[in-house]
C-alpha cells in the first residue's frame, strides 16, 4: 500500500465507523426505546362503558308513528298491549322484553331482529324509518326516555345502549 492508499482506507474505514455509531445511536434514543404500540384488545366492558354514554332515545313523533303502524300491523300477533297477541307473537313489553333487550346491550339488536324476523311473512319489508318508528313505539311502552330521532339503520344503532 501507498501512503495515499493508506489515507483513502483511514477515511473509508472512518467514514463506515461514523455510520455504524450513528446506525447504533438512532438505534438506542429514547424515541426508539419506547414500546411499539400493543394490539388494541377491546374488551367488552370497555364497548359497553362507552355506549353507557349514548343511551337509546327515540322522538314523540316517532313514537306517535310507530303506534298507528302498530295497531295496524303488529297488534294482531303481539296484542294491543304489547303483552302477546291472539296469532301467539312474543310479548314485546315488562319483563320479557327485558330480559331479552334491557340489559345495557346496543339498541342495533332489536332493530336487527325487527327487520330480520317482522313481519313474518316478508322480513325486511318496511323501509328503516318505519322499523325505527316501531322500535320507539315500543320502547315508549317500555319505559325508555324520549329525546332525539332514534337512527334508522343498524350501524348507528350499535351505537346506542338500551339503557333506562
Amino acid at each position: 500500500m501507498t501512503i495515499g492508499s493508506s489515507s483513502i482506507l483511514r477515511r473509508v474505514v472512518g467514514v463506515g465507523i461514523a455510520a455504524s455509531a450513528a446506525v447504533l445511536l438512532t438505534a438506542w434514543s429514547p424515541a426508539s426505546l419506547k414500546p411499539a404500540p400493543a394490539t388494541t384488545e377491546v374488551s367488552v366492558d370497555r364497548i359497553l362503558v362507552a355506549q353507557a354514554e349514548r343511551p337509546v332515545s327515540y322522538s314523540e313523533a316517532q313514537a306517535t308513528r310507530g303506534k298507528k303502524k302498530y295497531e295496524a300491523d303488529c297488534a294482531e300477533c303481539h296484542g294491543d298491549d304489547l303483552k302477546g297477541g291472539l296469532l301467539g307473537g312474543p310479548v314485546l313489553r315488562g319483563p320479557s322484553f327485558d330480559e331479552k333487550y334491557a340489559d345495557g346491550g346496543p339498541a342495533g339488536a332489536l332493530f336487527d331482529v325487527m327487520v330480520g324476523t317482522m313481519p313474518p311473512s316478508s322480513p325486511g319489508r318496511y323501509a328503516p324509518a318505519i322499523y325505527a318508528d316501531l322500535m320507539a313505539y315500543i320502547l315508549k311502552v317500555n319505559g325508555y326516555k324520549d329525546g332525539m330521532d332514534l337512527p334508522a339503520n343498524s350501524d348507528a344503532l350499535y351505537e346506542l345502549v338500551m339503557q333506562k
